[in-house]
């Protein structure tokens, strides 16, 4: 009786086998990563849009409520109800719409003084934004980061402080400008009024017999992923 012969895979089939199967798991491993690297990417763009929307809101919602206030000082000197490029900070101002808790036993005063002013991003206020540059990659971030300070009090007494919160976690640059109208003392409302763009507020020297009014606000704000962004606020300026 005769027996079959037996017969099974040879080298040659086994190794090309196993090559073929190893190609696939390159293959699906490379795809795998270019996946993950593409939702990590478009996570950090989000969050990084995120930001940049959550500083317009808080930017916005601050210069939209400028008001004309003056304010005491910690030396008990007075300072005009808005500042640019005039002392510790590159913009500061008096501010409306600090809304009190419903269920405050101690109201306090509904105006807050602001001001904006970048910070070196290895500094102790820029902490919040080093960590999250890091968390987006960014091993070890340079440049400056803006901050925005707020007191809890509008007039100050020697212990005032401000409090700080960072509003944008990179920047490149910040440039503030106000545009000024101007009319003569003697001139009506209705006149045409001469406008120019001012980078620093109040002026040294107003002119003679002259009115002076801001009627708008300019940033220009540079970044290092998006570069040179500008937004332009009416202010709505008036008497307090």
């Amino acid at each position: 009786m005769r027996r079959s012969a037996q017969r099974g895979f040879t080298l040659l089939e086994v190794l090309l086998a196993v090559a073929i199967t190893a190609l696939i798991g390159v293959t699906a491993a490379q795809l795998l990563r270019s996946v993950i690297d593409t939702k990590q990417g478009t996570d950090i763009r989000s969050e990084k849009l995120a930001s940049l929307q959550r500083f317009n809101m808080v930017i916005s919602r601050d210069i939209e409520q400028l008001i004309n206030r003056t304010i005491r000082d910690e030396y008990g000197d007075t300072q005009e109800s808005l500042r640019i490029d005039d002392g510790d900070y590159t913009v500061e101002f008096t501010r409306s719409g600090w809304r009190n808790s419903p269920v405050a036993s101690d109201p306090r005063s509904e105006l807050q003084r602001v001001a904006y002013r970048s910070e070196e991003i290895d500094s102790d206020v820029c902490e919040p934004a080093y960590l999250r540059l890091q968390s987006w990659g960014v091993l070890e971030p340079e440049g400056e980061c803006l901050v925005r300070y707020f007191w809890p009090v509008l007039d100050r007494s020697t212990d005032s402080e401000p409090l700080a919160q960072v509003v944008l976690e990179q920047i490149d640059d910040l440039r503030v400008e106000v545009l000024v109208e101007e009319r003569a003392a003697d001139s009506d409302e209705n006149s045409v009024a001469d406008s120019d763009w001012y980078s620093s507020w109040p002026p040294v020297d107003s002119g003679s017999g002259s009115s002076m009014t801001p009627v708008a606000m300019r940033w220009q704000i540079t970044l290092p992923d998006l570069g040179e962004i500008e937004r332009q606020w009416v202010i709505p300026w008036g008497d307090f």
